[in-house]
C-alpha cells in the first residue's frame, strides 16, 4: 500500500482492484522472502484462486474493472471491497507475472512507480509499462493490454477442455450452475487469451497460448498410456477439463506414484474435477475417483482441497444412510495420515517443524476425530479431562485446541459443557473465547443445544455481536441444525426487532441454518417461513432467503441424481 496506493494512487475507485489485488498478491511474496521454508506462496491457490472461483462462477458475478461513471456513491464504492477485487485481482496479477516472468514484471513495476510517483493512474498505465519492459525480452501473442483486458473487463473465467485423442483445445465460460443465464454482455464474447503451462508425463512443455474459442494443438495429443497435465501450479485463472482417457490416466498416476505430479496440481485435479461435476461436465463418482489415492497423501494443500470439495457431499448426506458408507471411506483414507502425525509429533506433544505440516496436523486430527476414529477421540477426551482436573493449566497444544474442544464436548455431557462455558466466561484472550464459543455448539445433547440457543438472545450470556455466528455454529452441527431452524422460526419477530438494525447479519444466519436443506418438505417450510414473516421483514437476509430457496431446489435435484451412485461408490471404495 505504501507504493501501490500512497506513492502512486489510482485515479478513481473503479480501479480499486489494482491497489487491493496487488497487495493481496505481494503479501505472499513478502512473506516468502522472509520465510522461504514455509512455502506460503502455494497457499494463494486455496486462499485466493479457489476462494474467488466459487463467486466468479456465478452468472451474477461482475468484472474486476468497472467503468468510472458506474461508481458514484459511497454504497457503490463499498460494494467494490469484495472477493473479486482482492482475490481475483491477486490471481490475475499472479498469472500476468508468471507469463511475463517475475524479472520483467518487477522491471515494469519499477518504471511505472517511478514515472507516476505522487500522481494518479488508470490500470492501462501499468499495462503500458509492463509492455515496454517485455519488448525485446519475451515474445507474447499480443500486447499486455489486449491479453489482460479479457481478464479484467469481462467477469468469470474459462474452463479449458483438452481432448488428448486429437489435440482439440477449447474454452467455455465456466458456470457452476449450467442452467443459469448470463445477462451481462461482454465485448469479448466470453473468450479469453489463455496462457497454458503444461507437462506431458513428467516433462514440462513450453508455454502455449489458446487465443480463440477452439484450436488444435497437436502436441497435446498422445497415444497409449501417457497423460497431460495443464495449468501447472495453477498459475492460470481457469479450470481444466480433459477427455475421459486422460482423466483416468491422471487418477492412475496418483495411485501409482502421486509425487510425480506437483503438490498444487494434486489439489487441482481434485478441485477441478469436483467443480466440473457440480457444473455437469463430469459425474460425481468420477470426481470421487480423484480422492482414492489420499491414503498415501501427506501434504496439506491436496488434503484441504479434497475436504473443501467433499464438504458439500457430507452436508447433503450426513442425515441419511449414505453417511455410514462415507464415514467408513473417510476413516480408511485419513487413518494413515493420523498415524503419520501421531508418530512425528510424539503422540501429539510437539508440533511438526514445517509450516504446511502444522496445518496438516490439524487436518489429520479434525478429520479423524470428526469421522469417529477411536484413538483420536480417546486422545481428545484425555487432554480435555487433564484440563478439567486443573483449569489453570491447559495441556492442549495450541494448534489442536479447536479440534480437541469440539470433540471432547461432542463426546461428553453436561459436565464437559459447563466446564467449557466457565472457561469461555473467564477467557481474557479473544481467540480463546471464540474457540470455546464455537466448541460449545459441538455437543450432541439436544437439551444443551436448546439451552445454548436461548443463551444467544440473552446479552448477559452471549454478546449481541456474537449472537448470529453462535446460532450459525449450532446449525452447522448435524444435531443442532433442525433445532436452530425451529428456534429462528419461532423467534423471528423478536430476533428481527432486537437485532434488525444492523448488528445482526441475517444473510449468514439464513445461509447456515438452511445449508442442509435438500427435500421438498424443507423447501415448503422455507416458503411458509417467508409467508409467515412478510409483515416482519428479513432485512439484510432478504436476498439470502431467495438464494436459500434456489439452493434448496438445486440440492433436491442433486440428491435425486447422485444419492444412489454416490452411496454405491463409497461402499465399493472401502477395502
Amino acid at each position: 500500500h505504501q507504493w501501490f496506493g500512497n506513492l502512486v494512487t489510482v485515479k478513481w475507485w473503479n480501479d480499486l482492484w489494482l491497489n487491493e489485488g496487488f497487495a493481496s498478491y505481494v503479501e505472499y511474496l513478502g512473506t516468502d522472502y522472509v520465510e522461504p521454508s514455509w512455502n506460503v506462496k502455494d497457499l494463494t491457490v486455496l486462499d485466493d484462486v479457489y476462494r474467488v472461483f466459487s463467486i466468479d462462477a456465478l452468472a451474477s458475478s461482475h468484472p474486476l474493472s468497472s467503468k468510472e461513471d458506474d461508481i458514484n456513491t459511497p454504497a457503490q464504492i463499498n460494494e467494490l471491497f469484495d472477493a473479486i477485487t482482492y482475490s481475483k485481482g491477486a490471481a490475475v496479477l499472479r498469472m500476468l507475472s508468471n507469463f511475463l516472468t517475475e524479472a520483467i514484471f518487477v522491471d515494469g513495476l519499477n518504471s511505472y512507480l517511478t514515472e507516476f510517483s505522487y500522481g494518479n493512474t488508470v490500470y492501462d498505465n501499468l499495462f503500458d509499462h509492463l509492455q515496454k519492459a517485455a519488448e525485446g525480452n519475451i515474445t507474447l501473442p499480443d500486447t499486455v493490454h489486449e491479453i489482460m483486458s479479457r481478464w479484467t473487463l469481462q467477469m468469470g473465467f474459462p474452463v479449458v477442455t483438452i481432448n488428448t485423442e486429437n489435440g482439440m483445445v477449447s474454452q467455455n465460460h465456466f458456470l457452476i450452475d449450467p442452467n443459469s443465464t448470463v445477462t451481462r454482455p461482454s465485448n469479448f464474447s466470453y473468450v479469453w487469451f489463455v496462457p497454458i503451462r503444461w507437462m506431458k508425463e513428467s516433462t514440462v512443455q513450453p508455454l502455449t497460448w489458446l487465443m480463440k474459442r477452439e484450436d488444435t494443438i497437436q502436441n497435446m495429443s498422445y497415444t497409449g498410456n501417457s497423460w497431460i497435465l495443464a495449468n501447472l501450479h495453477v498459475v492460470g485463472y481457469y479450470r481444466v477439463n480433459y477427455d475421459d482417457r486422460n482423466w483416468n490416466n491422471l487418477v492412475e498416476q496418483l495411485k501409482t506414484n502421486h509425487e510425480v505430479i506437483p503438490i498444487i496440481n494434486r489439489a487441482q485435479i481434485i478441485a477441478d474435477c469436483f467443480n466440473l461435476a457440480r457444473a455437469q461436465y463430469r459425474t460425481t463418482t468420477a470426481a470421487l475417483n480423484t480422492t482414492t489415492y489420499l491414503h498415501k497423501e501427506r501434504q496439506y494443500i491436496p488434503w484441504q482441497a479434497a475436504l473443501d470439495n467433499l464438504a458439500y457431499i457430507k452436508i447433503m448426506f450426513d442425515r441419511s444412510e449414505v453417511y455410514g458408507s462415507m464415514q467408513k471411506y473417510m476413516l480408511q483414507q485419513v487413518s494413515p495420515l493420523y498415524d503419520h502425525f501421531k508418530v512425528i509429533t510424539g503422540n501429539w506433544t510437539t508440533p511438526p517443524t514445517g509450516h504446511m505440516d502444522q496445518y496438516n496436523e490439524i487436518v489429520a486430527m479434525s478429520v479423524a476425530c470428526g469421522y469417529g476414529h477411536q484413538d483420536c477421540q480417546n486422545k481428545a477426551q484425555e487432554l480435555f479431562k487433564q484440563w478439567m482436573s486443573n483449569s489453570s493449566s491447559n495441556p492442549i497444544p495450541l494448534n489442536l485446541k479447536t479440534t480437541v474442544y469440539c470433540n471432547a464436548i461432542a463426546l461428553g455431557g453436561e459436565e464437559q459443557w459447563n466446564f467449557a462455558w466457565r472457561m469461555f466466561k473467564d477467557a481474557t484472550i479473544a481467540t480463546e473465547s471464540d474457540k470455546l464459543r464455537h466448541a460449545l455448539a459441538c455437543t450432541k445433547q439436544p437439551w444443551l443445544l436448546n439451552r445454548y440457543l436461548e443463551y444467544t438472545l440473552n446479552p448477559d450470556m452471549i454478546r449481541k455481536q456474537d449472537a448470529t455466528s453462535t446460532i450459525s455454529a449450532i446449525a452447522r452441527n448435524v444435531i443442532g441444525q433442525s433445532l436452530a431452524w425451529e428456534f429462528i422460526r419461532a423467534k423471528w419477530s423478536f430476533i428481527f426487532e432486537q437485532y434488525g438494525g444492523g448488528s445482526f447479519s441475517f444473510s449468514s444466519l439464513i445461509a447456515s441454518v438452511t445449508e442442509r436443506f435438500s427435500t421438498e418438505f424443507e423447501l415448503n417450510q422455507l416458503k411458509q417461513f417467508q409467508k409467515d414473516n412478510e409483515h416482519v421483514g428479513f432485512g439484510s437476509g432478504t436476498r439470502a432467503l431467495e438464494q436459500a430457496m434456489e439452493k434448496t431446489r438445486a440440492n433436491i435435484k442433486w440428491v435425486a441424481e447422485n444419492k444412489v451412485s454416490v452411496n454405491n461408490w463409497f461402499i465399493n471404495a472401502v477395502h
